[in-house]
């Protein structure tokens, strides 16, 4: 008899947990005091989405980088379409399978670089979880973001441990800037799956991105209060989930 598409899923190691239709759960690779990352993105998602999601209609979400679309499913439950994007072919197979397993009718995926995604492709909310601190041009990837966001985005990332202050002289010494923000030069891993497009990341600091994020037109921006139970890198501060709206969005509601 031929597999059936539930016993593909159970016959490979995943990424994520996912709570299976007969209630068994997938296989993951990841080391269990990892995984209660998923929780704590997902507990900050539903946070933000019942909080403020309220303010205004959000019809459709764009998931960027969504790996095995873990989150797209849990977006498909809030919005009437959601898109899933991702670089990598083989993540995006296990996600149409696991989606076809939970049933999920209103979600599709392409595989593409946000970098190659058309801006003409916007979408109410963006989310984009796990992509900041794999790539090395985090301020063209932010202006990216913001233009393919009409009304709200949810960002996840890495974050530097500390915060530079200082100024930068500009062509003299009478002549100063003040640094708004940094980001820390890192090696990445582009040969699998969680990692970039090349073999360099610029992590960014948190001042970093709420400059990217004023900047490039969001307001009401708001960070995830980790509580003790939460992954530990949110609770010591190396990791930040944010929340922000569209400055016209905002406005008009």
């Amino acid at each position: 008899m031929a597999n059936t598409s539930l016993d593909l899923v159970k016959g490979q190691q995943w990424f994520y947990e996912f709570v299976l239709p007969d209630g068994s759960i997938t296989d993951s690779y990841l080391p269990n005091f990892v995984r209660t990352i998923h929780l704590t993105r997902e507990k900050a998602l539903l946070f933000f989405l019942n909080e403020y999601g309220k303010t205004g209609t959000f019809k459709n979400a764009l998931d960027i980088s969504c790996h095995e679309g873990y989150y797209s499913l849990l977006l498909a439950k809030h919005f009437e379409d959601v898109i899933g994007i991702d670089k990598n072919e083989n993540s995006l197979d296990k996600a149409k399978l696991i989606t076809e397993v939970l049933g999920a009718k209103n979600i599709q995926y392409v595989h593409t670089a946000l970098e190659d995604w058309k801006e003409t492709a916007a979408a109410d909310f963006t989310l984009c979880f796990g992509l900041l601190y794999h790539i090395e041009n985090p301020v063209a990837i932010m202006r990216k973001l913001a233009n393919i966001t009409k009304k709200a985005i949810c960002i996840e990332s890495q974050i530097l441990p500390s915060e530079t202050t200082m100024n930068v002289e500009d062509g003299c010494y009478l002549k100063q800037r003040d640094v708004q923000g940094s980001f820390g030069l890192c090696l990445d891993y582009p040969t699998i799956s969680e990692g970039g497009l090349t073999e360099l990341a610029l992590v960014p600091s948190k001042q970093a991105l709420v400059t990217l994020l004023d900047l490039f037109g969001f307001v009401n921006i708001r960070f995830y209060s980790p509580n003790p139970e939460d992954y530990e890198q949110f609770v010591r501060g190396h990791r930040v989930i944010v929340y922000a709206e569209k400055k016209d969005f905002a406005s008009s509601n």
